[in-house]
């Protein structure tokens, strides 16, 4: 490894605290990192977990060879603080001083001794958890026992659209009605609020919230500039004093793709990125790499032009005319693609339907194309009032990025599409997406190629230890062996003596028709009553889920029962609050929700969560020889990677217990998909009967359980 400065300040045990060592190479970081964990955190209500200290040194170790790593760390393991604390050590031990002088010519020895490291996740939750609670904290240890000579510092980063702009701000303020003028003016004030995460914007619709926030370029030519609170943000959160920049999925790619065609970049150059929550990695890519053209977008930007233009430039063209066959171009392209649906669809809850295109779409997304040019020459020549110029330059910012994008999107050949439908207000809108086949080509060139040391952790990155699926996706099978590394942290917790799994004997091959539908609410009612309620039941479907909710509810069981909508959360806290109730839930609660305690004891998975064919399935599908080699490459290892982060949804602690029931016919004792199964999930006591279930349930819980 590569010599280090020094930078960190270290006191071993009896040592004065004046005295500083000078670590030699990565291998003195790893034993002060094993240090931290056994001596310093214990006295402060930390356990010494095994496998949390092994995640830090192979973090460590993987950094100091400047590789890339898949670092699957389990539930309880206790990995934020474990590279946390490892990337303390990189940033301010300067692991990889040299290499990094070098990689960045361009800046100042300063600057390369002092840039950060990137934490990027999935959820706000965990950003604001690393931001308030994790680094504080660790940044008070180690300051107390010399570990570090300064505070830790860290950083938020995010969007612009997520702040607000002092500009529009004002403007919408002076043409709002008085009831939103009432919401709006707390904010008036240059030391108010300003990031629409806080809580105090909970009010605000997404109305509001689209017409004040950043927008579109920002710069110091906008006379708010020196008061406007994003740009002193900005400034803040640049600042070379930095030690870790906390941002999204989303935010890093946008960061990556920059540098990649020679933009500015949004992050400051950095020495480490730890990608946590990496599992929705892949999802994020295709989201930042991917292109959209929303129907909505394109009928507000012309009724936007509608509002501020004249009728006529100094050419003679008529702006509005222009604008209305934009927008009917933009309307018959969605009517197209909506007839183009074939009537019969693989699953009640598909989401994304195929957009099959022909000449007819072609040549509207050619129109709009060419028209969003002609109505840029034609605004620039048109006579507008003074304070409408900042007004038409954010339109004319809009229609070319609306152009080129509809000129990208007929490069059929080069694209995955599909298209959603959602319902805003009285109207229903349309929009179409696509990303590029070679999305994970462009993963590997833009990212992991580059050298910087990158950390991928989640619970749940692989199918029963095998990574493959993982590494083909994300692209991250190009990188040379000698640089990619992986590794699984199993979950301290005693899953053998603190859960049980019952598989059913008794349930029917999955079918939402009626006799299957009723056979499963039969099933769930035998679990919960078996447990006293404290039951969260996971779907795959929403129509299957409010079915199985309308006979459960018919039954009058002794139990609150809640039913977990689509973007709902309200039935989760009520569902904590109720003690001993049942929700019915799918999306959202297959992943992310802590529920600890008693109040989710039995958590009953009605069916094994195989994905709802799409256009990204079937165009995997056809790179496959056939059907068996697809499942094998790519359903299965899916689904396996998603039933973990379900069966994850009932340990949350080392002193939780309970049940987890498959009910899926393909898991029985003949079922062809129970060995992976068994081999995905924590080992465990295995049983087929419901009085076993009883008993588990009345041995393990206190009896105030039962109240």
């Amino acid at each position: 490894m590569l010599p280090i400065t020094s930078e960190i300040k270290y006191v071993m045990p009896g040592e004065v605290s004046e005295k500083y060592l000078d670590p030699k190479d990565g291998e003195s970081l790893i034993k002060r990192a094993e240090h931290i964990f056994k001596e310093i955190l214990p006295p402060y209500g930390y356990a010494v977990r095994d496998k949390q200290i092994e995640l830090a040194q192979h973090i460590l170790t993987v950094a100091g060879k400047r590789g890339i790593t898949l670092a699957e760390s389990e539930v309880g393991t206790g990995k934020t603080l474990a590279y946390l604390i490892a990337a303390a050590l990189i940033k301010r031990g300067r692991l990889n001083d040299s290499f990094l002088r070098g990689h960045y010519p361009n800046q100042s020895y300063a600057a390369s001794a002092n840039m950060p490291v990137i934490i990027s996740t999935s959820s706000i939750a965990l950003q604001n958890a690393i931001i308030k609670d994790y680094i504080p904290e660790l940044s008070k240890i180690l300051l107390k026992h010399g570990v570090i000579r300064s505070p830790l510092t860290a950083v938020i980063r995010k969007g612009k659209e997520h702040y607000i702009c002092e500009k529009r701000l004002q403007r919408f303020y002076s043409k709002a009605d008085e009831e939103i003028k009432t919401l709006l003016y707390p904010f008036l004030d240059k030391h108010s609020a300003f990031d629409m995460a806080d809580n105090k914007f909970d009010g605000f619709s997404s109305y509001i919230k689209r017409n004040i926030c950043v927008s579109g370029r920002c710069n110091d030519d906008c006379p708010r500039f020196e008061k406007c609170r994003y740009s002193r943000y900005i400034k803040k959160a640049t600042n070379a004093t930095i030690d870790f920049q906390v941002t999204n999925h989303n935010f890093f790619l946008a960061d990556t793709r920059h540098r990649a065609e020679g933009k500015c970049p949004l992050l400051p150059n950095y020495q480490l990125a730890i990608i946590d929550e990496a599992h929705k990695f892949l999802s994020a890519a295709r989201s930042m790499y991917g292109l959209e053209l929303a129907e909505c977008e394109i009928y507000e930007l012309c009724g936007e032009i509608h509002s501020f233009t004249f009728e006529n430039s100094s050419g003679g063209v008529n702006v509005h005319k222009l604008t209305k066959k934009l927008e009917g171009q933009g309307q018959r392209l969605f009517r197209k693609l909506t007839a183009n649906i074939p009537e019969e669809q693989p699953n009640d809850e598909t989401e994304r339907y195929p957009a099959i295109f022909d000449s007819d779409v072609d040549r509207h997304l050619k129109n709009i194309s060419s028209i969003s040019q002609n109505l840029i020459y034609a605004i620039e020549d048109s006579r507008i009032q003074e304070f409408h110029k900042s007004r038409r330059a954010t339109a004319l910012w809009k229609l070319n990025e609306l152009s080129e994008r509809a000129a990208s999107l007929r490069k059929q050949a080069e694209l995955i599409f599909w298209l959603e439908k959602e319902k805003l207000g009285d109207r229903a809108f349309s929009t179409l997406h696509s990303i590029p086949k070679d999305i994970d080509v462009r993963l590997h060139k833009d990212l992991w190629s580059k050298g910087i040391p990158i950390i991928l952790t989640s619970g749940t990155l692989s199918a029963s230890g095998d990574f493959t699926r993982a590494k083909e996706t994300l692209g991250l099978d190009k990188i040379p062996q000698h640089k990619l590394f992986s590794a699984t942290m199993a979950s301290p917790f005693d899953y053998k003596n603190n859960t049980l799994l019952y598989i059913s004997e008794t349930t029917l091959f999955p079918d939402n028709n009626k006799e299957y539908l009723i056979n499963i609410a039969n099933e769930i009612e035998k679990l919960i009553k078996a447990s006293n309620g404290h039951a969260a039941v996971l779907f795959t479907s929403y129509n299957a889920m409010g079915q199985v909710h309308t006979i459960l509810k018919s039954r009058n069981l002794p139990f609150p029962m809640f039913r977990l909508e689509r973007g709902g959360v309200n039935a989760i806290e009520k569902f904590k609050k109720s003690g001993n109730g049942v929700l019915l839930a799918s999306g959202a609660l297959w992943e992310g929700i802590d529920i600890p305690g008693d109040t989710l004891s039995m958590l009953i998975i009605v069916k094994l969560p195989f994905a709802v064919p799409d256009s990204i399935g079937d165009y995997e599908r056809s790179l496959c020889g056939n059907i068996e080699e697809y499942k094998a490459k790519a359903i299965v290892p899916d689904m396996l990677v998603k039933l973990k982060q379900g069966f994850g949804r009932l340990i949350r602690s080392e002193t939780d217990t309970g049940v987890c029931a498959i009910l899926d016919s393909r898991v029985n004792s003949h079922g062809s998909y129970r060995s992976k199964v068994l081999a995905t999930l924590p080992e465990c006591r295995v049983t087929s009967d419901i009085l076993e279930v009883r008993e588990f349930i009345c041995c393990k819980k206190s009896r105030g359980y039962f109240r």
